[in-house]
């Protein structure tokens, strides 16, 4: 991650820096795992109590920067096949559909949201932002 990450907090930046571990330990070939069926009603709701936690100014910013730098670099290593056991030499690409890579990404930024304002949103609210991203959540080991 780079400089996009300096206005965060300390907490903050670990947190992401402990999911960013995590997430690097994923098969580009499971990243579809991770792609949301969609936004329900629970997700608008809590997306909308994440902008409200993100404010105004420069945290708004600090916090989009972070989160656009975290999707930039994913969906690299989705577009290059990153992470496939025995296939490191290989540059390949998956045949999936735009709407998977969409739903993937979103369904990312969600999490990363939920990682960057973990002490500032409710448990439903988190709950609802990971999705089935939570499992790696718990592996990273934030709480």
């Amino acid at each position: 991650m780079g400089s996009g990450t300096v206005e965060l907090s300390a907490k903050e930046q670990e947190r992401l820096a402990r999911f960013a571990a995590a997430f690097e330990r994923l098969g580009a070939s499971d990243y579809a795992l991770f792609a949301s069926p969609g936004t329900d009603e629970h997700t608008r709701r809590a997306t909308d109590a994440a902008e409200t936690a993100i404010g105004s100014g420069p945290r708004r910013q600090a916090v989009r920067s972070a989160v656009g730098e975290f999707t930039d670099w994913a969906a690299r290593g989705y577009a290059h096949g990153q992470g496939l056991p025995g296939t490191s030499h290989l540059q390949q690409s998956f045949p999936d559909r735009a709407d998977d890579r969409v739903r993937f990404l979103a369904s990312l930024e969600h999490a990363i949201l939920a990682v960057i304002l973990w002490e500032e949103l409710r448990e439903e609210e988190l709950g609802a932002l990971l999705g089935p991203w939570a499992e790696i959540v718990d592996q990273a080991g934030i709480q």
